[in-house]
């Protein structure tokens, strides 16, 4: 197998932490936030002072809230990761050209043409991809509210929502309206496995960069077949995998 190699831009070695960056946001500043709530919450539970029910609703109001922001702030850090990428490839391979003007104006589907333009390789063929395009969905609910990735969220996260019990015969039918943004509940696992997406897409981005040094120090060489026969993932050259509509 001919591994998939591109023309190596410093845009890859200045992305070489951002999967350290990410995963430090989630453990040294989200995780110890919602603990923080978390305790606050069951504190109140075991209050017996006036009022504690009111306040322990009122917290779980924030603490979900809260995971709603973080949400919106991990798709943020990584739209921002990879924008600033695609700008550093564009300015390197296509200097004088409308190319970094597009990265700057580009939407997510916009975004990831320029990535399969600049890389020679879909986004999509990440294995990642598919909890990035959720995150991106999540990131417009968060921010926006009620909407098409709202929508698209229901369909494809059911448990980003709390479950509904079922109404009483006399109620009727249960509408069929998609669930509302305010009354997501992202819980930790979620967010954990949105960070580890990225990280992920870092590490085979690492990974193509390495696999496209022409000319390899013996310790990575070395690296790279070990890592060859330990990766889920291997991209051959030639990938042409049609970009998502």
């Amino acid at each position: 197998m001919t591994p998939f190699r591109w023309k190596n831009c410093f845009a890859d070695v200045q992305a070489g932490k951002h999967d350290i960056t990410i995963r430090s946001y989630l453990d040294d500043v989200i995780v110890p936030a919602l603990e923080t709530l978390d305790r606050r919450i069951d504190e109140l539970g075991r209050s017996n002072s006036p009022g504690h029910e009111f306040a322990q609703a009122d917290m779980e109001d924030v603490l979900r809230e809260t995971k709603m922001a973080f949400s919106l702030s991990i798709q943020s850090i990584w739209e921002r990761q990879l924008r600033a990428y695609l700008r550093g490839c564009a300015n390197e391979l296509r200097p004088h050209t409308p190319a970094v003007v597009k990265v700057e104006k580009a939407d997510w589907r916009d975004l990831r043409k320029l990535f399969h333009d600049l890389r020679g390789i879909a986004i999509e063929s990440f294995p990642s991809f598919d909890a990035l395009d959720i995150l991106h969905h999540l990131g417009n609910a968060c921010r926006h509210g009620d909407g098409r990735s709202t929508v698209e969220l229901s369909q494809r996260c059911p448990d980003l929502w709390p479950p509904i019990p079922p109404l009483p015969p006399e109620f009727g039918p249960a509408p069929s309206n998609p669930p509302s943004t305010a009354a997501m509940n992202i819980s930790v696992d979620r967010l954990r496995s949105f960070v580890d997406s990225i990280a992920a897409f870092w590490l085979d981005a690492e990974y193509i960069y390495n696999e496209s040094i022409e000319r390899k120090h013996s310790s990575l060489e070395a690296r790279l077949v070990r890592e060859r026969a330990e990766r889920n993932w291997l991209p051959k050259a030639a990938v042409s995998q049609r970009v998502q509509e």
